[in-house]
């Protein structure tokens, strides 16, 4: 099933609080997959380490997901499963 992120109900560093189209709200903890995705010198992750940048995370009206203004947006069905 293809999901659509709505709105986010909270934001913490690194875990996120969102409300997908089914009306389920899931509150996804990306710590660890940021740390592990951040490990390269040129990833783009490692500026969502940084709690200040990651709280400034956004809906992408467009894609209807999360998105950052670094250009870094996150498929909302891998995090409707990991939520």
């Amino acid at each position: 099933m293809l999901h659509s992120i709505l709105n986010i109900k909270s934001v913490k560093p690194y875990t996120i609080t969102i409300e997908f189209d089914n009306g389920e709200i899931k509150t996804i903890n990306l710590e660890m997959k940021l740390r592990e995705w951040s490990q390269s010198p040129e990833s783009k992750f490692k500026y969502l380490i940084d709690p200040g940048n990651f709280i400034e995370v956004s809906v992408e009206p467009e894609l209807h997901t999360i998105c950052w203004k670094n250009g870094i947006d996150l498929c909302p069905d891998v995090l409707y499963a990991m939520g």
